[in-house]
C-alpha cells in the first residue's frame, strides 16, 4: 500500500462548496457521528472520538492508486516469496467502466451509495440489527467508500472501534474531494477479484478473456458478486455458488430499476464462458494458500477484505522449509512417483511434513498440478478413508494405554459379527496369498496389517474407547451418531463415515513421536505490519493424549512395520516408524510415517473415488515419504526414538503373549516390550503334551510298537469355519496312526489291518487280515466283505467269510497276483440281526513283493512352501539301506487314510534314490497326504508303505 504521510486532521477537510451546502454537509457529519456513538454504546464518550482523530494514521487520499506487498519468509526468515498486487491490475478511468457494472456493484453492495457521504446510517443500522439477530457478520454495515479506505488508504484492517471512527472520518474526506464515479473507479481499480486478479480489468481478461467494455450483463454482474468473497464465489472454484451468487446481484438490480426481470432472467439462464486459468508459475501456492487462511485467522480478516494480505505489506514469518518445499514440489512434478492416470483424470495427492515437538509445519502439497491460487487444498481439505493407517490411532493406542501390550495375543482368522446392517465378517487384505496366520501377537498384526487381529482387539477393548482416543489425537471428522456413524467395528480399518485429512492423520502419528503430547499444528511463526510492530506471535497449545510408554511401544511396533512389514520402500539410513493404508479396491493409498525429528504423510487417490487398481500405500506413497523426507533430514544427525522410564524387555511364549512354561517350544521365544506396569506375571498355556505313535507322530493305536510324547499348540477358543489358520498344523493330531493300523476319519474300535503273503518265487499266494476289537458276546460273528471297488458294500455278494469269536485272524487265498483288494469286516450279532460294530477299510495288492516285510518301513517328514508364485511340498524320510540301491516311489492323495496304488502314485518315470524330494504345483490353503514305499534294487524287495504325513500349503 502506498503511504505517503500527510496527517490528516478532520478540521482540514477541505470542502467543494461554500456557505449553505459546508454547513449541510457539517450537520450531515454531525449526525452521523452522533449515530455512530449510540452503536458504540451507551457510556462511551464522544472522546472516543476526539481520540480516534488525534490518532489518524498516515495517508494520503490524493494518490490511492498503489499498496504494499505483503513478504512471506520461511522458518530461517529468509524471503520465500512477496504477495504481490501489482502483478495483476491494470487502473480503468471512470469513464471507461460501463454504466452497467457500476449498477451491479451498487445494487449488491451499496443500494444508497449516491445518496450518502461515504456513511450511510440507514445501512448501518440494519447491519446492527441482523448481527444481532443472526450473529456476528451476517450483514456488513460498509459503504463503499469504507470499503474502499480498508482495501486502499488504511493499512491495518483492525477491528476495533477507533479504527472504524477514522474509517468513517476519512470516508467523509474522499466523498468531499471525489466525485461518485471516481470513487467507483478507484474502488473497482482496487479491489481483489481472486486468482491475482486486483482491479476490474485485469479479472475480465482472467474470468472471460475480454476487455471490461466487452463483457455482457451476466458478466458483469458476476465481477461484481464476487468481490464480497473470491474464495467462496469464484466461477473457477464453485461454479455453483458464483451462479448463485449472480441470481442475487441480477436480483437486486431488477429491484433497483436498472433492468428489467426479463433481461435479469436471460443474463441468468445464460451459461458462463470462463476463459480458464492461465498456466503459470504457483510455486509454495499450497502453503501459501494456508497461511493465508491463517494469517485471516489470526487478525480477525473476514473473507471480504481478504486482499489486505496483499495489499499491507505485512511481514509473515512462516514455518515453511524451503529446502523440504522445493523437493516435494520437485517430486509431485515428477509423474515417476505416480500411479497411471485413468480416462484423463490424474492420480492426485497430498503431502505435510511437521515438526511434532514444535507443531510448525515444514512442507504443505495441496494436490499436483495446482493452476491457480487458493485452489482445493487436499493437504487440510480433502477428507479420505484412512484404511489400515487408522489401526494405530482407534485400536492399537488404546489398547496399549488400557495395559495390552506388543505381545498380546490375537487369533488371525475371519469371525462373523452381528451389525446394525446385518452380519458381517472382515477379511484380511492379503488373504488369497497368505491366508490367516492363527494365534499372532499385536506386534505382528500390526507389522502385516491383519485386519481380522485389529477388529478383535478393538471388540475387546470397547468401540467407544477407539474412538474417543481418535478425537483425543486430533481427528475432528468422526461422526459420533445418526443414521450414518463411526460407532461400529469398521472403525478399526478406517471405515469412516467422511474420512480424515492428511494434516489431522500428520498431528496424529506426530503425537506417538512426540512422547504421547499432541501440539497443534501451525504455519506462521508471527505477524509485523510494513513498520516493523508485532501484530501476531504463534504461543504453543499442547495436550498429553496418552503416556510416554504408550507411546514408545505403538513407535517401536511401528518400526516393525517399516523393518520388517508393509512399508519397507520407507526406509531410511534412520530409525523410522510408520503405517501403510489402502482401501478397498485401492480408492485410497497412504503412508504416515515419522523419525524422532519430523512427522510426515503422503496420500494418493483420484479426486472422485474410483480404484487405482493394483496401488497400495506401502509401494507408491511410501517412496514418494522416503524422497522428500531424505532431503528434510539432510542437516539433521541421526536420532533415536527416546525410551522413556519403565520400558521393560521380558522373554515371553509367541504364542500366547505370557511367561513362558516349560512346554513351550524354542522357536516360539520371543523378547518383547512391556510398560513396566503391564508385565505378564502369568505362564503359558496354549501347549499341551500327548502320547503319540513315535513313527507316525499320530495318535497311537494297541499295533504301534513305539511310543512317544508330543507338543501341539491348544487354542483356548477353537477356530472354525472354512479358513484354516497356518498354525492348525500345530494342533494335536485327530486321527489314529495310519502306519500301524489306524484309519482317519473313522472312530470305530474295531480296526482291521492286512497284508500281503508271498509264496514260491516271491509270488503273493494270499493276503492275511487281522484285526482288535472290543468286548463281544461269545456268539458274535465277524464277516469279512472283499470287493476289487474302495468303498466296500457290507452285502451278500461281498460277504467272503464269516469267523466266530476268538480268532482275530483270516487269510484270504482266493486271489490273483497283480490285483487289489478292498477289505472291510463287521461285528455281527446273529441273535439280533445287527452290526454291533464296523471296521475301517483297508486296500491290499496283490503285486510281486508289495509290502515284503523284509524291509523295514520308511519313517515320512515334511513341510509346505509359498515362495509368492508357487506352493511346493518338500519331503525328506529316514531309511536304513545298508549298501543295496534303494529306488522310491511316492504317492499323494487328497484324501487320508489312503492306500498306495498305480492310481494316486507320483513323480512317475523319476528314478529317486536320495531321501527327500520336492513336489510342486500345489494348490494354496489345501491338505495333501503323501505315503512312500522304497524298493531294493539288489534284492527285489519292497517295503511296506511309510507312515501318512499330512501337509497344509500356506
Amino acid at each position: 500500500m502506498l503511504s505517503i504521510n500527510i496527517q490528516g486532521g478532520f478540521n482540514k477537510c477541505p470542502l467543494k462548496n461554500a456557505g449553505a451546502n459546508s454547513l449541510e454537509l457539517v450537520a450531515k457529519i454531525l449526525f452521523s457521528l452522533v449515530l455512530l456513538v449510540i452503536f458504540v454504546g451507551a457510556g462511551i464518550s464522544t472522546g472516543l472520538v476526539v481520540n480516534a482523530v488525534r490518532n489518524m494514521p498516515a495517508y494520503d487520499i490524493d494518490n490511492i492508486s498503489g499498496s504494499l506487498s505483503s513478504i512471506l519468509y520461511d522458518r530461517e526468515g529468509q524471503e520465500v516469496t512477496k504477495l504481490k498486487a501489482e502483478k495483476s491490475r491494470i487502473a480503468l478511468d471512470s469513464d471507461a467502466i460501463p454504466k452497467m457494472m457500476k449498477e451491479a456493484l451498487i445494487a449488491i453492495e451499496d443500494q444508497r451509495f449516491y445518496s450518502h457521504r461515504g456513511f450511510d446510517p440507514i445501512r448501518f443500522m440494519g447491519a446492527v440489527v441482523a448481527n444481532f439477530r443472526e450473529g456476528y457478520g451476517a450483514e456488513g454495515g460498509s459503504t463503499l467508500t469504507q470499503q474502499l479506505v480498508k482495501i486502499a488508504v488504511l493499512e491495518n484492517p483492525e477491528k476495533k472501534i477507533r479504527r472504524k471512527i477514522q474509517e468513517v472520518l476519512i470516508a467523509f474526506k474522499i466523498e468531499s474531494k471525489y466525485e461518485k464515479d471516481e470513487i467507483l473507479a478507484m474502488y473497482l481499480n482496487n479491489v481483489y477479484y481472486g486468482h491475482g486478479a486486483w482491479s476490474l480489468q485485469t479479472a475480465a481478461q482472467i474470468y472471460f478473456a475480454k476487455d471490461v467494455q466487452d463483457l455482457n450483463l451476466g458478466e458483469y454482474a458476476m465481477l461484481a458478486g464476487v468481490i464480497n468473497a473470491p474464495g467462496r464465489y469464484s466461477p473457477y472454484l464453485n461454479p455453483e455458488k458464483a451462479k448463485q451468487r449472480q441470481s442475487l446481484v441480477l436480483s437486486e438490480m431488477v429491484n433497483m430499476g436498472f433492468i428489467s426481470e426479463s433481461e435479469a432472467k436471460k443474463a441468468a439462464d445464460q451459461e458462463l464462458s470462463l476463459a480458464g486459468l492461465n498456466q503459470q508459475s504457483y510455486q509454495y501456492q499450497s502453503f501459501t494458500d494456508v497461511i493465508i487462511e491463517e494469517a485471516a485467522e489470526k487478525l480477525d480478516i473476514a473473507d471480504s477484505d481478504i486482499g489486505v494480505l496483499y495489499t499491507a505489506g505485512y511481514r509473515i514469518y512462516t514455518t515453511m522449509d524451503k529446502k523440504t518445499q522445493d523437493a516435494a514440489e520437485a517430486a509431485y512434478e515428477d509423474d515417476a512417483f505416480f500411479p497411471p492416470d485413468k480416462n484423463d483424470k490424474i492420480v492426485q495427492s497430498a503431502m505435510v511434513i511437521l515438526d511434532h515437538q514444535t507443531g510448525e509445519v515444514w512442507t504443505i502439497v495441496g494436490g499436483r498440478k495446482q493452476d491457480g491460487e487458493r485452489q482445493f487444498n487436499r493437504a487440510v481439505s480433502a477428507a479420505r478413508q484412512p484404511g489400515s493407517a487408522f489401526k494405530p490411532i482407534a485400536v492399537y493406542a488404546p489398547a496399549l494405554e488400557k495395559g495390552y501390550g506388543p505381545a498380546t495375543v490375537l487369533d488371525d482368522y475371519p469371525e462373523e459379527y452381528q451389525t446394525p446392517a446385518g452380519v458381517k465378517s472382515f477379511i484380511n487384505y492379503d488373504e488369497k496369498t497368505r491366508g490367516y496366520r492363527g494365534l499372532i501377537s499385536m506386534r505382528t498384526a500390526i507389522q502385516w496389517s491383519v485386519n481380522t487381529a485389529a477388529v478383535k482387539m478393538l471388540e475387546k477393548i470397547g468401540i467407544t474407547e477407539g474412538f474417543d482416543f481418535a478425537q483425543k489425537m486430533g481427528i475432528s471428522t468422526l461422526v459420533a451418531s445418526g443414521k450414518a456413524n463411526d460407532m461400529g467395528l469398521s472403525l478399526a480399518l478406517g471405515g469412516l463415515t467422511k474420512g480424515v485429512t492428511p494434516i489431522e492423520m500428520a498431528v496424529a502419528y506426530g503425537t506417538f513421536a512426540n512422547g504421547g503430547v499432541r501440539v497443534k499444528p501451525h504455519v506462521i511463526r508471527k505477524i509485523e505490519d510494513n513498520q516493523g510492530n508485532i501484530l501476531y506471535e504463534h504461543s504453543f497449545s499442547k495436550t498429553e493424549v496418552m503416556s510416554p510408554q504408550t507411546a514408545y511401544l505403538i513407535t517401536d511396533m511401528l518400526r516393525s512395520v517399516v523393518e520388517g512389514g508393509t512399508a519397507g520402500k520407507a526406509r531410511m539410513n534412520r530409525p523410522v516408524a510408520g503405517k501403510t493404508g489402502t482401501t478397498s479396491f485401492d480408492v485410497d493409498a497412504w503412508f504416515c510415517g515419522y523419525t524422532a525429528n519430523l512427522s510426515g504423510v503422503v496420500w494418493m487417490g483420484f479426486d472422485k473415488e474410483e480404484a487405482m487398481s493394483g496401488v497400495y500405500g506401502g509401494t507408491v506413497c511410501g517412496p514418494l515419504w522416503k524422497e522428500v523426507m531424505t532431503v528434510a533430514h539432510e542437516d539433521i544427525p541421526v536420532t533415536e526414538f527416546m525410551v522413556p522410564d519403565n520400558i521393560k524387555t521380558v522373554q515371553v511364549d509367541y504364542k500366547s503373549g505370557l511367561l513362558p512354561s516349560p512346554l513351550t517350544p524354542e522357536e516360539f521365544l520371543v523378547q518383547e516390550l512391556f510398560n513396566g506396569d503391564h508385565v505378564p506375571t502369568e505362564m503359558s498355556n496354549v501347549w499341551i503334551q500327548l502320547p503319540v505313535c513315535a513313527d507316525s507322530g499320530e495318535l497311537p493305536t494297541d499295533f504301534c510298537p513305539h511310543l512317544g510324547t508330543g507338543i501341539f499348540l491348544s487354542r483356548a477358543v477353537p477356530w472354525s469355519g472354512e479358513a484354516i489358520p497356518q498354525d492348525a498344523e500345530l494342533e494335536a493330531p485327530t486321527v489314529y496312526c495310519t502306519l500301524h493300523g489306524g484309519s482317519a476319519g473313522t472312530s470305530s474300535s474295531l480296526r482291521l489291518q492286512g497284508s500281503a503273503v508271498a509264496g514260491d518265487n516271491d509270488q503273493v499266494k494270499s493276503i492275511r487280515l487281522y484285526w482288535t476289537h472290543p468286548i463281544v458276546s461269545s456268539s458274535t460273528l465277524f464277516n469279512v466283505y472283499r470287493s476289487i471297488n474302495a468303498n466296500v458294500a457290507l452285502n451278500e455278494k461281498n460277504l467272503v467269510a464269516q469267523i466266530g469269536t476268538g480268532t482275530s485272524t483270516w487269510e484270504d487265498t482266493e486271489i490273483s497276483p497283480g490285483s487289489k483288494y478292498y477289505y472291510a469286516i463287521t461285528a455281527y450279532e446273529p441273535q439280533t440281526g445287527q452290526i454291533s460294530f464296523v471296521s475301517n477299510e483297508i486296500n491290499v495288492s496283490t503285486m510281486i513283493n508289495l509290502y515284503e516285510d523284509t524291509i523295514s518301513a520308511p519313517i515320512l517328514k515334511g513341510t509346505a512352501s509359498f515362495d509368492g508364485s508357487a506352493v511346493t511340498a518338500d519331503l525328506s524320510w529316514s531309511f536304513t539301506s545298508g549298501k543295496n540301491t534303494i529306488v522310491y516311489y511316492i504317492f499323494r492323495s487328497d484324501k487320508p487314510g489312503f492306500e498306495p496304488s498305480p492310481a494316486n502314485q507320483v513323480a512317475l518315470g523319476q528314478n529317486i534314490k536320495s531321501t527327500s524330494w520336492t513336489d510342486s504345483g500345489l494348490t494354496r490353503n489345501k491338505r495333501y497326504y503323501y505315503r512312500i514305499i522304497a524298493f531294493d534294487s539288489a534284492t527285489q524287495k519292497q517295503s511296506p508303505p511309510s507312515n501318512e504325513l499330512q501337509i497344509h500349503t500356506p
